[in-house]
């Protein structure tokens, strides 16, 4: 089913993340459905996005589509699919278009232009760093005040299942942690925790699965291993799932990995 035109919506200490990694260059693609390698790299702009204030609710956008041959009209779950640095809806929808979940699914666009995609949040400074932390939650607020209308202007069942890459992973996170409200399970791929994602972060998170490359240069998987250590020690059931020989991407058994997830989550909304 193609998905609809883009529509204008109501838009955790772990450890201090030690890489300086930054994402100045576009993250790769998810892997197309089909599973196999990921799409190639982008190039970068020169500069990195300027910082943007608080997003007023109306300014997230997305693609939505339904998946398993469901009803569009017929209650159910919310899937929502968050893109990385430097893509776009267009073509990060491939990730779980054409599933055989029957889902409403969800892919907001960017907040800001960044080469041929977008970016939701600045990464001028370290993963770990104050602002890039402060600006993924800016984000994720965005976010979950979208997915809490979408909710309510569609006929959903349960909480939204939450999953993304990079950036995406990182506001999965996000809006697990501090937006319970509007999510009831969350997977993010390749994601991070600064530190300032710590204070204020619910103890009634949902159910937590990251699945993270091995060989992630980009996003380092240490950080991430000590910040669902973190989480599992404050009570929070969260896991973390590594592939080894993978690295900053999506492959085609993360993929799979993640349709079993959110097969699993959709059955339990009600």
């Amino acid at each position: 089913m193609r998905p609809s035109l883009l529509r204008r919506c109501y838009a955790w200490s772990a450890l201090a993340l030690a890489s300086l990694v930054s994402l100045a260059a576009c993250e790769r693609r998810a892997a197309p459905p089909g599973g196999g390698a990921a799409g190639t790299e982008q190039q970068a702009p020169p500069a990195a996005p300027a910082a943007s204030a608080a997003v007023p609710a109306a300014a997230v956008e997305y693609l939505e589509e339904i998946t398993g041959g469901a009803d569009r009209n017929e209650a159910l779950p919310l899937v929502v699919a968050i893109h990385g640095l430097g893509d776009r809806p267009e073509s990060f929808t491939g990730l779980l278009s054409g599933a055989d979940v029957k889902a409403r699914l969800i892919v907001p666009r960017g907040l800001t232009p960044y080469g041929g995609g977008y970016s939701w949040f600045p990464l001028q400074q370290a993963l770990a760093s104050d602002e890039v932390g402060q600006g993924i939650l800016r984000a994720a607020a965005a976010l979950a005040a979208t997915i809490e209308r979408i909710a309510a202007e569609r006929p959903t069942r349960g909480k939204a299942i939450v999953t993304g890459f990079s950036q995406g992973g990182a506001l999965t996170f996000a809006l697990a942690l501090h937006h319970p409200r509007v999510v009831g399970a969350a997977f993010p791929m390749g994601g991070w925790v600064p530190p300032a994602m710590l204070p204020g972060a619910a103890a009634a998170a949902p159910a937590l699965v990251a699945l993270h490359g091995e060989d992630d240069r980009r996003v380092p998987i240490g950080p991430t291993r000590d910040a669902i250590a973190a989480l599992d020690g404050r009570g929070v059931k969260a896991r973390l799932v590594s592939y080894p020989g993978v690295g900053h991407t999506v492959s085609g058994e993360m993929r799979r990995d993640l349709l079993q997830l959110i097969r699993g989550a959709a059955a339990e909304m009600r």
